[in-house]
């Protein structure tokens, strides 16, 4: 593997990196492998559904883990089942840190699998560069704030006013701290990893983007159908936004942003526990979520233009 064009050191030997020319969605084959091999979708295939299990047994372990260290220590006269129930509706705070550092943890079980099963450095899935472009992941987390943040405004102006749980302010610690990395985590499994897995199986960037959006928004439980197209166009912007920008900056900005404000305005009006439980929503609001979402993109896109951010994998890109 060549070295850096400005005198770095080679890329060790056993390491390996994607197709020159590739798009971020088709960049899990590896450079000097034949795509259209079908031993190449199977590896796709097995990847999609190791993935999956790793995110659905690691979550649910740390998840139960914190829970059961909050029953430990508050433990007084609940049974664990009762406990259990309210702490998955946020009803309390251990609920909130278990979700949350068990979607975190997602991106520990994707840098296995990159440095294990792939033998690839885990900055091929932060973007094609590779690596992450800080200044352009910057640029988006200030438009999401803006956008957001304007609609965040709305709510609030609209809501029930302030009413805050008891002990809220752990919460928004709590929140504060972890909801980064466990926005982090899902754009690392849906539009990271999963995005990859499934541009390995098929070679065209639609369907990974398609296939991911679609599994994303049924991962979020039972909803209407508004609830469900709401998440089914956000997670459709942000594989576009990998797709075109070669890079998960943006998805990742604007995700965090979003659940920040989220959380923030469910503490504020003590409705945490709905918004978690949530299954349907008003056309109206899905709709609003999705011009608010599709604002986001569009903006994100004119930046990485703007910028002339690489969306293709260039030979020269070293790590």
């Amino acid at each position: 593997m060549a070295s850096s064009p400005s005198g770095g050191r080679p890329a060790a030997p056993w390491l390996t990196r994607p197709i020159d020319g590739s798009p971020y969605p088709l960049t899990m084959i590896p450079q000097g492998q034949d795509p259209n091999q079908s031993s190449a979708r199977l590896t796709g295939a097995a990847m999609v559904a190791m993935v999956v299990a790793a995110y659905l047994v690691v979550s649910q372990l740390i998840n139960t883990g914190v829970v059961g260290l909050g029953y430990g220590l508050n433990r007084g006269g609940t049974d664990w089942a009762g406990y259990w129930q309210t702490a998955q509706n946020f009803g309390n705070i251990w609920g909130v840190l278990g979700a949350q550092l068990g979607l975190a943890a997602v991106t520990l079980a994707v840098w296995a699998f990159f440095r294990l099963v792939h033998h690839r450095p885990l900055a091929w899935l932060w973007s094609i560069s590779p690596g992450v472009r800080w200044r352009y992941g910057l640029l988006c987390l200030i438009v999401g704030v803006v956008v957001v943040g304007a609609s965040t405004v709305y709510y609030w102006v609209t809501g029930p006013g302030w009413s805050p749980p008891q002990g809220w302010g752990w919460y928004a610690v709590v929140i504060l701290l972890t909801t980064p990395f466990q926005a982090l985590g899902e754009e690392v499994l849906f539009r990271g990893y999963m995005m990859q897995a499934f541009g390995a199986i098929v070679r065209n960037v639609w369907f990974p983007i398609v296939a991911t959006a679609v599994i994303f928004a049924l991962f979020h439980g039972v909803q209407n159908p508004w609830l469900f197209s709401s998440r089914l166009v956000f997670g459709l912007l942000a594989g576009i936004l990998v797709w075109r920008t070669g890079g998960l900056e943006a998805g990742v900005a604007i995700h965090v942003v979003n659940n920040l404000f989220a959380f923030g305005l469910g503490i504020a009006t003590g409705t945490l526990s709905q918004l978690r439980t949530t299954t349907s929503v008003s056309w109206g609001s899905a709709t609003m979520d999705v011009v608010m979402f599709a604002l986001c993109a569009a903006a994100c896109w004119g930046i990485a233009v703007w910028l002339r951010v690489p969306a293709r994998v260039r030979p020269d890109a070293v790590r």
